[in-house]
């Protein structure tokens, strides 16, 4: 591997019809910080993890609610207690609480307020740790 490898990280762009209720929801709900927000644009992190919210109209390049993002995460069901007393809050709808999937992932998921689906999920079983390749 090279010793300044080119690529980073993922950080894909979400389309969001109004960035204060985004934002909100993923500081508040989700634990993400806010590092930019400025001109429809903001950018939100959380350890290793970041989304750049895009504040976009109906029928633009990243449509509100159009995108699925999927988080590997060391424990789904450590991060769901955690986040679950502020899930409970949301709407009927849209979050799903951790169960394990027939492709060996433990997954819950949540959608923010524009319906983008963010799905958080570790390897279970013979998947168990396979993702992350930095440990």
């Amino acid at each position: 591997m090279s010793r300044n490898p080119p690529f980073i990280q993922v950080t894909p762009f979400l389309g969001v019809a109004a960035m204060e209720p985004a934002l909100a929801f993923y500081r508040d709900i989700l634990g993400f910080t806010v590092h930019v927000d400025e001109g429809g644009y903001a950018y939100v992190e959380r350890e290793r993890i970041a989304f750049r919210l895009l504040q976009c109209e109906d029928g633009a390049g990243h449509p509100p609610g159009s995108a699925h993002a999927y988080v590997d995460v060391g424990s789904a069901d450590t991060l769901f207690a955690e986040l679950e007393p502020r899930l409970r809050g949301l709407p009927e709808g849209r979050w799903g609480s951790p169960c394990d999937q027939h492709y060996g992932q433990r997954e819950f998921w949540v959608r923010d307020p524009d319906g983008n689906h963010i799905t958080f999920g570790e390897g279970v079983g013979a998947n168990a740790g396979q993702w992350d390749y930095r440990r």
